[in-house]
């Protein structure tokens, strides 16, 4: 008679490795739950709908004293209490607001940068449109108004040159081909470049740079099977302008660092002048520029700025810069390069802790720290057990869903949230207790007893607590009293499949023990080579160590447990021993 004792969980959720190879104390699934200090599995809190939006804002940010969302048109009527709203006009002052790319507060006001239906960036402090950045970008706007599947654009082109990378397939609906036309024109590099957004089924296309020269260039498309676009024929490219004097071009991230307001614009990182977030000419007192690109190469496309240490590092794609800020501008100086390291979801870098600066990289969640008592920066691969999750998440985003990926620490435990759409990945670290362990939750909330998962647009943290969006209702995690709510939101986890060190011998299984608290049911699958058979032993709502072990019956030379929370309130799994019979000593 045997025993496999797994004592705690404080490797978290790891898929490094097959589930029959990978050792006790890490889990192959750690769903709707996270690894506590004690290195216990604990079920999440609930995401409880606390607010119904209006229709017609967009975006959401955490102020100095609310909640925010955004318009350009006058102040929503139904806005619920506790919720504030902030006007953002095109210069227009018709175009509408489609999308908040990034804010920060500066001084306790919203300095934030909106994009409207027309694809035009704006930059705004408190509300008030900012004159120096102007979008002098050309463009011109379509609508996909019909199609099946088998309907196609096979052909799309400015000025005679191609923008898409291959042919496009009507797929679901006018509004989901509208996105893909547009990620497929971001995703190919042509001469001259383009860039597109979509919204609903309009898809926008905007020159790369600004200027006059492409005003007049005709747009033209080839189609088939019906595939139906508006207007038909004879749209151009137009509204481009070179920046007037004392202006530039907009970009779409900006952070607050030290009295001045940083912000990237194609490979430029401007900063405003001194305690003047709306003044960045250069004739105003510490407001100046810096051309990344003419410093190092593949910082042609900036993208997020974090703060390092005392330095700002600012990031490309596949570069990250380390900058020395002064407030005088002259004395501003690179301090390092990395190469083949960035991030294409700005904001997705968060700071972790005192020297720490987590992103999202192409190959998964990295960390940019001190690799030694010199302050060098490097690269750690903090996301590595959960990397082959994140890639595979990755894969299933858009273009623009990809740059909404989003990072903050969750405030009342220290985790961090890695927020990509309807998937979230979270990191308890609790140095003392020596856990560092990832875990997932899926963003849902429980409605007449059916789990109803949602996408998440936004998210923020405000006074201790998480707050998150999905259309028009505002999920806070835990709900606004103090404390917790829970649901019956079904929390998983499940071991490897263990062998107690002889992997070619077969185990009588006669049962398990386990440490909890709250209804778990309890399962255990037997065959490595079919990961959905499993057979369920009980369901336990008590540690049962000193009731005797829950019986079980079956063969194998690897056996896996796995828990699925029941029922309302908290619950959580400490430890757990398989009970086996058989002669395991290997020859």
């Amino acid at each position: 008679m045997g025993t496999i004792w797994i004592k705690e969980f404080t490797g978290g959720l790891d898929t490094r490795r097959m589930a029959e190879t990978t050792a006790g104390g890490v889990l192959m699934k750690a769903n709707n739950g996270h690894i506590s200090r004690g290195g216990e599995f604990e079920k999440r809190a609930a995401f409880v709908p606390e607010f119904t939006l209006p229709a017609g804002t967009v975006g959401m940010a955490a102020g100095a004293t609310g909640i925010y969302v955004f318009g350009s048109g006058a102040t929503p009527a139904g806005l619920p209490a506790g919720v504030s709203y902030q006007r953002l006009q095109h210069s227009d002052g018709v175009t509408a607001l489609t999308e908040i790319l990034s804010y920060d507060l500066y001084a306790s006001k919203i300095y934030a940068v909106g994009r409207f239906a027309d694809g035009t960036i704006f930059h705004f402090y408190d509300g008030v449109r900012i004159t120096s950045w102007y979008d002098g970008r050309a463009r011109a706007s379509f609508q996909v108004t019909g199609g099946v599947g088998t309907s196609t654009l096979t052909a799309l082109t400015v000025n005679g040159v191609s923008i898409i990378g291959g042919t496009i397939t009507w797929t679901t609906s006018n509004e989901n081909t509208a996105a893909l036309i547009a990620a497929s024109i971001n995703s190919t590099v042509s001469v001259p470049d383009y860039t597109a957004t979509a919204v609903g089924a309009q898809v926008n296309i905007l020159a790369a740079t600004a200027g006059a020269a492409p005003n007049g260039f005709a747009v033209g498309y080839t189609v088939a099977g019906g595939f139906t676009i508006t207007p038909a024929s004879g749209f151009l490219l137009a509204n481009g302008a070179d920046s007037p004097t004392g202006t530039y071009q907009p970009g779409s991230f900006v952070k607050t660092v030290s009295k001045k307001e940083y912000s990237t614009s194609g490979s430029v990182l401007h900063f405003s002048g001194i305690n003047a977030p709306t003044k960045w000419t250069t004739d105003n007192v510490g407001a100046g520029f810096i051309d990344m690109a003419s410093e190092t190469s593949g910082a042609e496309q900036l993208t997020a700025i974090g703060k390092y240490q005392s330095n700002i590092a600012v990031f490309a794609e596949r570069t990250i810069i380390i900058e020395y800020i002064d407030p005088d501008p002259t004395l501003n100086r690179q301090v390092q390069v990395l190469n083949n390291t960035g991030t294409q979801s700005p904001k997705s870098v968060t700071q972790f802790g005192d020297a720490d600066l987590f992103y999202l990289d192409n190959s998964g969640l990295r960390s940019l720290k001190a690799r030694d008592s010199s302050n060098a920066a490097a690269t750690t691969d903090i996301g590595v057990p959960v990397d082959t999750l994140v890639i595979d998440q990755i894969a299933s985003l858009t273009t623009d869903e990809l740059a909404n990926v989003i990072g903050l620490i969750e405030p009342v435990d220290g985790r961090f949230w890695l927020v990509m759409k309807n998937l979230i990945f979270v990191f308890s670290f609790f140095n003392g207790a020596k856990v560092s362990a990832w875990s997932t939750y899926v963003p849902s909330t429980v409605q007449n007893g059916v789990d109803v998962p949602f996408d998440v647009t936004a998210a923020v943290v405000f006074r201790r607590k998480v707050y998150i969006r999905s259309g028009d209702t505002v999920y806070v995690y835990g709900g606004l009293p103090a404390g917790f709510e829970y649901d019956a939101t079904v929390a998983e986890a499940w071991l490897p499949y263990l062998d107690a060190n002889v992997p070619t011998r077969k185990k009588n299984f006669t049962g398990i023990d386990a440490a909890l608290e709250g209804e778990w049911s309890v399962h255990v699958a037997m065959d490595p080579t079919n990961a959905v058979a499993e057979d369920k032993v009980a369901t336990v709502y008590q540690t049962t160590f000193r009731d005797g072990r829950l019986p079980g019956i079956g063969d194998a030379t690897h056996l896996s447990l796995r828990f699925r929370s029941t029922g309302d309130g908290p619950a959580k799994v400490s430890s757990a021993v398989i009970h086996y019979e058989g002669n395991v000593d290997e020859d």
